[in-house]
C-alpha cells in the first residue's frame, strides 16, 4: 500500500494496546508502522478521553487500548488509523488487507460514496481513511458548485437609510432615536447565506486546517475560492436534525453526512491550535451487521429480508435480532445474528447461545444462525433441549470470509442461503 511508511501515519488494529516507547506495548517496528506513539500524542488522547468519555479507546498505563471502533483519529498532523481484524495475522500485508476490506465495507454501507461525477477522481491513494473522507467531501463541494448552489430566503435585520421590509420598533427606538434618517428593519433576502451552506463552510474550514496533503490542498484552495461568503456559525446536532431532504437538497446529502461526521467529532485545541483532534470512527459490530444486511437485501432471491422491531424481554428491557429471513415458499423464519469476533474451536460463547435461545422463544424462529467473520468451518445445527415447544429449536454457527477476494456479494448471499441455512433441499410442497 502506498505511503504505508508515512511518518505522520500510525496504523493499528482494533483492541490493540499501544504505549509510548517507555511503556509495555510500543508500536512494533517489525510491522513498519509509519509513526511513533509519542508522549505529546498520548497527552492529547488523555485530554480527549477525559473531556468526552469517548468509547473509541481506553486509557492504560503509558498508553491507550483501542476498542471495537474502527476508522481514523487525527491529532494535529498525526493520523492514527484503527483497522478491523478478525484473524491472527499481524504482518504488514495484514494491514493492507484489512485497510482495503474496511474501505469496501464502508462503501457497501453507504458510508463512503460519491456522485458519479466525482467518483472517478476519488483514488484510494490517501494515507488514511480520514483523508479519503476529506477528498470525497471536497469533490462533493466541487460538484455542487459546478451544478449551482441553491438560494433560499432568510431573515435579515439591520439599520438602513431606506424603509425596506418591516420596521422593528423596539430596536429602531434604541438605535435611531436621534437619527431619524435611518430605519432598523427586518426583511427577507434571497441568497446563498443559509444553514446548508453554513454547515458546509464550517466543515470546509476544519478540513482546510487539518489537511496535510499538498495535492488535496490545491483542491481545497480552489473550492474555498469559489464557495460563497456565508455567516460563520457554531454547528450542533440540532442543526442537522432540522434539515429536511427535498428535491432541491437531495444533491447535498453526501456532503452533509460527511460534514456531520466531521463537525460533531471535531475537538479544537483552543490554546495552541496545533493539536486539533478529529475522530471519524465506526462501531465494527454495527458495521458488520449492516454489511451482511445490505448484501442479503440486494441479492437474496429465496428470502424476504427485513429488520425486526424490538420486543419487550424483561420489565423495560427489549431485544431485537439483527436480521430476519422469511422463506418465500415455506414462510419459515430464520434469524441471523452477526458477531464481529473470533471464536475458538468453533464454539460460540454461552452468552451468544443464550441470546439465540431468547430469539427462538420471543420471535418464534425455527432456526437461528450466528455469523462470524472467518474461514468456513464445517458445522451442523445444534439443538436446544426445550420441552415447552413441539419442534426442535436449532442454532448453527456460520462464517463469512471477508478477506477472500473471490467472495463477492452474490457468492456471500449464496453461501448464506445454500450452505449455512438448509439441512435439506427446499421444495414447494
Amino acid at each position: 500500500m502506498k505511503n504505508l511508511y508515512n511518518k505522520n501515519l500510525i496504523q493499528v488494529f482494533e483492541h490493540q494496546r499501544v504505549t509510548t516507547p517507555n511503556g509495555k506495548y510500543p508500536l512494533p517496528t517489525s510491522l513498519h508502522y509509519g509513526g511513533e506513539f509519542s508522549n505529546s500524542l498520548l497527552e492529547r488522547f488523555e485530554e480527549y478521553h477525559e473531556g468526552t468519555n469517548t468509547p473509541f479507546f481506553k486509557l492504560i498505563r503509558n498508553g491507550v487500548q483501542f476498542t471495537e471502533y474502527v476508522g481514523a483519529i487525527r491529532v494535529g498532523n498525526i493520523t492514527v488509523e484503527v483497522l478491523p481484524k478478525a484473524d491472527k495475522n499481524e504482518d504488514e500485508t495484514g494491514l493492507k488487507k484489512w485497510h482495503d476490506m474496511l474501505l469496501s465495507m464502508l462503501k457497501r454501507c453507504k458510508l463512503l460514496q460519491a456522485k458519479q461525477s466525482g467518483e472517478a477522481d476519488l483514488k484510494i491513494r490517501s494515507n488514511s481513511i480520514l483523508e479519503l473522507y476529506f477528498e470525497l467531501f471536497i469533490n462533493e463541494l466541487d460538484y455542487l458548485i459546478r451544478r449551482g448552489l441553491i438560494k433560499r430566503y432568510n431573515q435579515v435585520e439591520g439599520n438602513r437609510t431606506a424603509l425596506k421590509g418591516a420596521l422593528v420598533f423596539s430596536k429602531n427606538l434604541t438605535y435611531n432615536l436621534v437619527r431619524q434618517e435611518r430605519f432598523f428593519v427586518r426583511y427577507s433576502q434571497y441568497n446563498k447565506n443559509h444553514l446548508l451552506h453554513q454547515i458546509l463552510n464550517e466543515a470546509l474550514l476544519v478540513i482546510n486546517q487539518l489537511n496535510s496533503s499538498s495535492l488535496l490542498g490545491d483542491k481545497i484552495g480552489r473550492v474555498l475560492l469559489n464557495f460563497p461568503e456565508v455567516k460563520r456559525k457554531k454547528i450542533t446536532s440540532k442543526d442537522f436534525e432540522i434539515i429536511k431532504e427535498t428535491r432541491k437538497t437531495a444533491p447535498y446529502q453526501t456532503a452533509l453526512k460527511i460534514a456531520e461526521l466531521i463537525l460533531l467529532n471535531y475537538r479544537p485545541d483552543i490554546q495552541s491550535g496545533n493539536r486539533n483532534l478529529l475522530a471519524i470512527m465506526f462501531d465494527m459490530n454495527l458495521l458488520w451487521e449492516e454489511y451482511i444486511y445490505r448484501i442479503m437485501v440486494s441479492h437474496s432471491n429465496k428470502f424476504n429480508v427485513y429488520r425486526q422491531n424490538k420486543e419487550t424481554f424483561w420489565n423495560n428491557r427489549t431485544v431485537r435480532p439483527d436480521i430476519v429471513l422469511e422463506d418465500k415458499i415455506t414462510k419459515e423464519r430464520i434469524i441471523l445474528d452477526t458477531k464481529w469476533k473470533v471464536i475458538d474451536e468453533n464454539y460460540p460463547s454461552i452468552g451468544d447461545l443464550h441470546q439465540m435461545f431468547v430469539y427462538h422463544r420471543i420471535f418464534k424462529a425455527e432456526k437461528t444462525i450466528l455469523i462470524y467473520p472467518g474461514k468456513e468451518v464445517s458445522t451442523r445445527y445444534g439443538v436446544y433441549n426445550d420441552t415447552l415447544v413441539d419442534k426442535p429449536l436449532k442454532c448453527k454457527v456460520g462464517y463469512v470470509d471477508v478477506l477472500d477476494k473471490s467472495f463477492d456479494e452474490i457468492k456471500i448471499t449464496e453461501h448464506i442461503e445454500n450452505e449455512l441455512i438448509p439441512e435439506k433441499k427446499r421444495n414447494a410442497d
